[in-house]
């Protein structure tokens, strides 16, 4: 499973520490549109999915909002062709032309029905990470919402597959990250340690959920062990000074703080963590 690591976004630590600096997100996500908008609740699209999250996310009448935006009557007709027809290869003709349209939610969707249809594991991991992509860069409720919904759906149609530990993984990342069974994840997490005590991965996810969950002791220990199996790894370093400063002992947290930006390149990340140590003792 392949960490992301190119953009900080806040976690909330505990003791009113609302901070913390963390590489998770990938620059490479794709583009959700500005001329589709989300289009208006509509009771008779809201659904729930096999994940137990009601949404309201309206995929017709966001596809109309798509297409509205498509001025050449000659690829509407041919879109409705592949539509209709829903032929393997049609989808995947629909996949290409949305991929390079940069309309990330009508590909995932797509994605999600070839990787269905051909009963092909990787086609729906690739979907999953679509969704989960969109949904880190939608600011819609119901859109995000219905991301995370559909990416628990595509990865646990990826597991039906393929149950390795990496698909396995990227269905707990996407259970903890919608948010609604969390536990859902860690008990899968905790299955994969349980047998591979060095899969630093699911180590990792622990972790963070330890911290999320301010259960912080037990974030130390499974961050202490993402270290010693990845010394260079500065997502865990920065983590466990989190788990640190949570716990109370902000003068580890600033050892290892320093130790985290001795290892990162960028200016701006040794400021944000330069400005999250001056943040330890000061209730922020």
């Amino acid at each position: 499973m392949k960490l992301k690591t190119t953009q900080w976004i806040a976690i909330a630590a505990s003791i009113a520490l609302v901070v913390v600096i963390y590489l998770f997100a990938d620059n490479t996500k794709p583009l959700v549109r500005a001329e589709a908008p989300m289009a208006a609740r509509d009771k008779g699209a809201q659904k729930e999915d096999e994940a137990g999250s009601a949404t309201a996310f309206d995929w017709e009448g966001y596809m109309k909002k798509v297409k509205a935006g498509i001025t050449s009557q000659d690829t509407l007709k041919l879109l409705d062709t592949w539509e209709n027809r829903h032929a393997e290869a049609d989808v995947k003709s629909l996949v290409q032309y949305y991929h390079l349209r940069g309309e990330s939610v009508a590909e995932a969707h797509y994605t999600e029905e070839l990787g269905r249809a051909a009963h092909q594991s990787e086609v729906l991991v690739r979907a999953g990470d679509l969704y989960a992509a969109t949904a880190g860069i939608s600011n819609e409720d119901e859109m995000h919402q219905y991301l995370l919904a559909r990416s628990v759906e595509s990865y646990k149609a990826a597991v039906g597959q393929d149950s390795s530990a990496p698909t396995r993984l990227k269905l707990a990342s996407a259970y903890m990250d919608q948010g609604t069974t969390p536990m859902q994840g860690v008990s899968i997490l905790l299955d994969v340690v349980n047998k591979d005590p060095n899969n630093a991965d699911a180590q990792f996810l622990l972790g963070k959920f330890g911290i999320v969950s301010r259960q912080f002791d037990k974030a130390i220990v499974r961050l202490e062990k993402v270290v010693s199996l990845r010394p260079q790894n500065y997502d865990a370093v920065f983590l466990l000074a989190v788990a640190y400063s949570g716990k109370g002992d902000n003068k580890k947290a600033g050892e290892l703080l320093d130790k985290c930006a001795g290892m990162v390149d960028k200016p701006e990340l040794k400021q944000k963590i330069k400005e999250y140590k001056e943040s330890l003792g000061k209730g922020q």
